[in-house]
C-alpha cells in the first residue's frame, strides 16, 4: 500500500473509533437509567454490560491497528506535512472529537460506578430485610405451633 492509502485507513479507523465511543456513551446512558430505576431488570443490565464490553474490545483492536499503521507512515507524515495537510487536519479534528468523547465516557463510568454501588447496597439491604422477615415469621410459626401442644396427661377414671 502507498502512504496515501495508509493515511486513508488511519482516518477510517479514527472515524470508526468515534462511532464506537458514541455507542459506548449511549450504553452508559442506558446503564444510568437501569441503575436509577426502581425495579429495573437485572438481566437487561447484564446484557448492557456485555454489549459495552464488546464495544470496548473493538475499540482496543482499533487502537492496536491504528498504532501499527501509524508507525508505518509516521515518517511520511512528518516529512511531507504540506502534501498531507488536509489529511492531517482531518485526523487532528477526529482526535479532538475522540478525546472529548473519551472524557465523557470516563465521567459516565465514574458516575455509573457510584450508582452501581448504591443500587447493590440497596439490593443487599432488601435481601437482608427479607431474610430477617422470613426468620421472624419462621420463629413466630414455631412458637405458635408449640402453644397448641397439650402435654400428655394421665387421667385416672377410677373412683
Amino acid at each position: 500500500m502507498q502512504d496515501k492509502e495508509y493515511i486513508a485507513v488511519l482516518i477510517q479507523s479514527l472515524e470508526k473509533k468515534s462511532e464506537l465511543l458514541d455507542k459506548i456513551i449511549a450504553k452508559n446512558k442506558e446503564q444510568k437509567i437501569l441503575f436509577t430505576e426502581e425495579g429495573s431488570d437485572p438481566d437487561r443490565l447484564e446484557e448492557n454490560m456485555q454489549e459495552k464490553s464488546g464495544l470496548v474490545d473493538q475499540l482496543n483492536e482499533l487502537d492496536a491497528g491504528f498504532q501499527q499503521i501509524y508507525d508505518r507512515v509516521k515518517s511520511a507524515l512528518q516529512g511531507n506535512k504540506e502534501s498531507y495537510k488536509e489529511e492531517i487536519r482531518r485526523m487532528q479534528k477526529l482526535i479532538t472529537e475522540i478525546t472529548e468523547k473519551s472524557t465523557t465516557v470516563q465521567a459516565q463510568e465514574k458516575r455509573n460506578y457510584e450508582l452501581a454501588g448504591k443500587k447493590f447496597a440497596s439490593v443487599k439491604k432488601g435481601i437482608r430485610k427479607a431474610r430477617t422477615s422470613t426468620r421472624a415469621a419462621s420463629q413466630y410459626y414455631k412458637s405458635m405451633a408449640n402453644l397448641n401442644v397439650v402435654d400428655a396427661q394421665y387421667m385416672d377414671k377410677k373412683n
